[in-house]
């Protein structure tokens, strides 16, 4: 028999075959199966509660999508062609503040810091900023504002 020819299931047919390297498998999976048990457990512990995470929720495979491919793009750029938020979110048909948002639940859950995410703190600062805070003079600009409306037209 010719090499790369096999039988269908039903062994009636022949198909078409290709070589399959098991060993740039388990290459890229750093040989898991040879880690010591202990090191596999809290590889899956991990994985399941990373699936989980994405999972959460009574919600559409397309929300679990955007997920996980937020952690992707955190943790491992270089797996997602080095794409911004911004050309992710928009394969996703999605804003990018959307899956921002996702990237950092996940932060803040796991406390993983992502190389191209914003800490927890600068967040709550910048968000401090929008909402008139400390860091942001929006008196000034209020105070102009009432004393060019006039008072007879409703606001």
């Amino acid at each position: 028999m010719p090499e790369h020819i096999g039988f269908s299931e039903d062994h009636h047919e022949l198909v078409g075959t290709t070589d399959f390297d098991f060993g740039a498998v388990d290459e890229a999976l750093g040989f898991i199966h040879e880690s010591r048990p202990a090191a596999r457990q809290e590889a899956a512990e991990l994985f399941r509660q990373l699936a989980a995470w994405c999972f959460r929720g009574d919600k559409p495979l397309r929300a679990a999508a955007v997920r996980f491919v937020a952690i992707v793009s955190g943790l491992r750029p270089d797996l997602v062609g080095d794409r911004t938020m911004k050309e992710i979110a928009s394969e996703f048909g999605i804003t990018k503040q959307a899956m921002s948002a996702q990237s950092a639940k996940f932060s803040d859950a796991f406390g993983i810091k992502f190389a191209r995410c914003r800490s927890k703190e600068a967040r709550e600062h910048m968000a401090r900023a929008r909402i008139g805070g400390p860091n942001r003079n929006i008196q000034s600009h209020q105070t102009k504002h009432d004393e060019t409306r006039n008072p007879e037209k409703p606001a």
